[in-house]
């Protein structure tokens, strides 16, 4: 059969780069510490930055909600949707200072939606090279004229915006990058696309409940205020699925055209339960502190390395794919779980470990600096 063979030759050529993919199972629920096919670990690869995804008061809000909203949707948003889903985005609202918050069922979702609805042929996206695969193919699937920048570069920004004359334009960056942990300059940002008068949309998805005042993420800490905002509910409120802020006629048109909320079943009011849950955990004064311990960790770890990093996220450069995937496994028989990262997910030539850096304990951040100790070459660290 011709399809078995072509999956066959694809899997054949990903092996042979190092680059096969394989799965992993925990049992038990997501933590900093777990049980990872068989094996006790600590976790250094979740994006439960908070530690939250195996709260129990997260869990007992889902119990709450599932007790009196049942566990389906039953519908898109379109057609009808639970009261959990409007008491969440009225709370994520008042949190984040917006006008108007929408839900969508995940991050991808919710930038597909973004950019396919708020761009469109004869418009012009701008977006950073190193912009999250939800992002790409958001811009591909607007039909937009799409014009990619060098990475941070707004100089760069500057000058293509200047060569271009499209009636709508976009810019869009990630606040906080995910697979190298860098901090985008959304001040800069701001003002280069008000300079041209583009809309200027923020994935803050790796940020929001981490960085900035009461977690509000990278655009509040530094007092800008995107056109469009987006966060994400699975990584730091350890729940699932995604959220838009913008004014109140942007998400009327999401709501009336983004294809990806239209067209899929809504989430299951349980999410929102848990999501409000978190949010009160992460505005509130808990939230200061656990993010007060995630800033200790990355001061020890920067410490144990004698080198600075920007953010949670720590990239551990390997270069080679397969060199990548030998220190991760190395790394996890010493006990600490650090996923390889390989092309297409990085460009060519850096594999390397993404370590996410989280509330973890003592006990694991000395496992950690230890297993990378070990891995160390005799120039020095070798981080991102």
């Amino acid at each position: 059969m011709a399809l078995r063979d072509d999956a066959l030759n694809v899997l054949q050529e990903l092996e042979a780069k190092g680059r096969i993919r394989s799965r992993r199972t925990f049992t038990g629920p997501m933590r900093q510490a777990l049980e990872l096919d068989g094996r006790h670990v600590h976790n250094f690869s979740a994006n439960d930055y908070l530690g939250l995804a195996g709260d129990p008061r997260l869990a007992a809000a889902v119990s709450e909600t599932i007790a009196h909203a049942g566990t389906g949707a039953g519908s898109s948003r379109l057609i009808m949707g639970p009261q959990a889903h409007e008491q969440l985005e009225v709370a994520l609202g008042r949190w984040l200072r917006a006008p108007r918050v929408q839900l969508f069922n995940s991050g991808y979702a919710a930038n597909v939606g973004v950019l396919s609805t708020l761009a469109g042929r004869g418009s012009c996206v701008f977006s950073d090279e190193l912009n999250h695969a939800s992002i790409i193919d958001g811009c591909r699937l607007s039909r937009a004229n799409v014009v990619v920048y060098r990475h941070g570069d707004l100089e760069d920004l500057r000058a293509k915006l200047a060569r271009d004359s499209s009636e709508r334009r976009l810019v869009v960056s990630e606040t906080l990058f995910s697979m190298d942990g860098d901090v985008a300059d959304v001040v800069g940002l701001a003002q280069v696309a008000r300079e041209a008068d583009a809309a200027l949309v923020l994935d803050e998805a790796h940020a929001v409940g981490v960085i900035g005042p009461g977690g509000r993420g990278v655009a509040a800490e530094h007092g800008v205020t995107p056109d469009v905002l987006v966060g994400t509910l699975g990584k730091a409120f350890g729940s699932f699925g995604a959220f838009v802020a913008a004014e109140e006629v942007v998400i009327r048109w999401l709501w009336n055209r983004a294809r990806s909320l239209v067209y899929s079943t809504g989430l299951p009011a349980l999410m929102s339960g848990a999501g409000l849950r978190a949010l009160e955990i992460i505005e509130g004064p808990e939230g200061d502190s656990l993010r007060a311990q995630v800033r200790a960790n990355l001061t020890r770890f920067s410490q144990a390395f004698g080198q600075d990093v920007e953010s949670h996220i720590v990239p551990w450069l390997v270069g080679d794919d397969a060199e990548a995937v030998r220190v991760s496994e190395r790394v996890l028989t010493r006990g600490v779980f650090v996923q390889a990262i390989r092309p297409p997910t990085v460009a060519e030539g850096s594999a390397r470990l993404r370590i996410a850096i989280g509330t973890h304990p003592p006990e694991a951040m000395d496992a950690l600096i230890a297993a990378l100790q070990a891995e160390q070459a005799p120039v020095g660290p070798r981080l991102g």
